[in-house]
């Protein structure tokens, strides 16, 4: 493949470390202008650095999903960097806090909900100026409208549920109806909205974890799931960040021009994982 997303914009959250990077590597090979933004400066600066021997149409800036005026700066900024529109936004931005529902706090919720579920929400909103508004233009003025995507990420929690994992399986199962319903909304402007629901991916969020540690799943649980690929799944490790950012890049091409509002598992055959 080459050239896949070629004078593409791609806006990209949660792009300092695992997906995230994948995702703006295979979209910088594949052609598209990336600006990437993430909460943590540190991990970003070194992302946009790496891919800048690869494609030098990258910038960035970190911001908070959770906070609308972060992430309308970060729309605009994108938007000026792609010439005053948005042609593809990935929503990868996430995290886990787990808990068993007796041991939730309301705090731990609310935690996992405002990054997963509404940064989604957040970024969906304010991209709106440069994707449907946009996209409305376009068929006003010439009667044809580009080809756009959004494509959020969800995970077979969200798909079938995780003991453990409650605030994490609500935000996941969320972020499929909300998913839909933009694929709904914004359809008659030819803009398709997608997600990924992967399984076990080799991220800080599947390592292993110390007792109190807030990334990460438990020892027994990730042993628990590694025996269940062994048994279950592909012949083969746990899948890497590349595997899921492989799906995010059909969804963002024109291979999938005719698909929206679907919900694709990237988990080598394993479903109830995370």
């Amino acid at each position: 493949m080459a050239d896949l997303l070629k004078n593409k914009l791609a806006v990209i959250t949660g792009a300092g470390r695992g997906i995230g990077r994948a995702t703006a590597a295979l979209f910088a090979k594949e052609g598209a202008k990336v600006f990437l933004c993430d909460v943590d400066k540190d991990p970003l600066e070194k992302t946009i650095n790496e891919i800048k021997s690869i494609n030098r149409h990258i910038s960035g800036i970190s911001g908070d999903v959770t906070k609308q005026s972060d992430v309308q700066n970060i729309m605009k900024k994108a938007a000026e960097f792609g010439n005053g529109s948005i042609d593809i936004l990935c929503n990868i931005a996430g995290i886990t806090r787990d808990r068993v529902i007796q041991k939730m706090t309301l705090e731990d919720w609310n935690f996992i909900i405002s990054i997963n579920l509404t940064g989604t929400f957040n970024c969906i909103q304010a991209a709106e100026p440069y994707i449907r508004e946009t996209a409305k233009n376009e068929l006003e003025k010439t009667g044809k409208i580009n080809s756009r995507s959004i494509i959020n990420i969800s995970s077979t929690s969200g798909t079938t549920g995780n003991p453990g994992q409650i605030n994490y399986a609500a935000s996941k199962a969320g972020i499929v109806g909300l998913t839909k319903t933009v694929a709904k909304e914004w359809a008659r402007y030819n803009i398709r909205c997608n997600a990924i629901a992967p399984g076990v991916i080799e991220t800080r969020l599947t390592q292993a974890k110390k007792e109190g540690e807030d990334f990460g799943i438990p020892e027994k649980q990730k042993q628990m799931l590694l025996n269940l690929q062994k048994e279950t799944g592909l012949a083969r490790d746990p899948g890497q960040p590349e595997d899921v950012a492989n799906a995010i890049l059909f969804f963002a091409s024109d291979l999938s021009s005719y698909v929206t509002g679907q919900v694709l598992t990237v988990a080598g055959g394993v479903i109830g994982s995370i």
